[in-house]
């Protein structure tokens, strides 16, 4: 398979979670309003979190995994902050899986905050970069590791980029986690 093969691949999961994390926070909306079809979403959501968060953080250390080793797009400063985020999910969760820990949303709730605030501090940089390249040059490296934090590997859809990608999968767990903490009822 292409790299651009995974790119594409990774952008349309990028939107989807858009799409869902879109419909969800409407959901909550609605299930403010009193309206009991979005809180039997919210409930379903709720009670699945733990495998969905998993399967959130496994594609989304994956794909920056194959970003770095396999594409060989060379991680910034910013992007391996976003790692440091976003990596111990997949482990964590999956203990809590197996340990069936009912504490974890709070600890992916804390990595998601502080990774989806890097993302957006990465993604407004770049978007600097692409917008005013004089000023913020792309080219100009954030560290001594000589890769800069404002260039672009992926430009897809018009808007996005890695950072958006790691941001879209941080909003996710942060619903998630929200959603598991949030009283709620099982249905059967």
């Amino acid at each position: 398979m292409e790299p651009y093969d995974i790119i594409s691949g990774l952008a349309i999961l990028t939107i989807v979670g858009q799409i869902i994390a879109s419909f969800l926070i409407l959901c909550f909306i609605g299930s403010l309003a009193k309206i009991s079809a979005t809180k039997r979403v919210l409930d379903w959501v709720g009670n699945h979190a733990t495998v969905l968060m998993i399967i959130v953080a496994a594609v989304a250390t994956s794909g920056s995994l194959y970003f770095s080793e396999i594409a060989l797009f060379a991680p910034c400063k910013d992007c391996w902050i976003q790692r440091i985020f976003m990596y111990p999910q997949a482990v964590l969760i999956a203990v809590a899986l197996w340990r069936k820990d009912a504490t974890i949303p709070y600890y992916i709730l804390v990595l998601s905050l502080l990774g989806i605030a890097m993302s957006g501090e990465h993604y407004v940089e770049q978007w600097k970069a692409m917008l005013n390249p004089a000023e913020h040059d792309p080219l100009k490296p954030c560290d001594l590791s000589g890769v800069s934090c404002s260039a672009t590997y992926i430009f897809e859809y018009g808007y996005i980029t890695i950072p958006l990608m790691a941001g879209t999968a941080f909003l996710l767990n942060i619903l998630g986690s929200v959603l598991m903490i949030r009283p709620r009822r099982k249905y059967k």
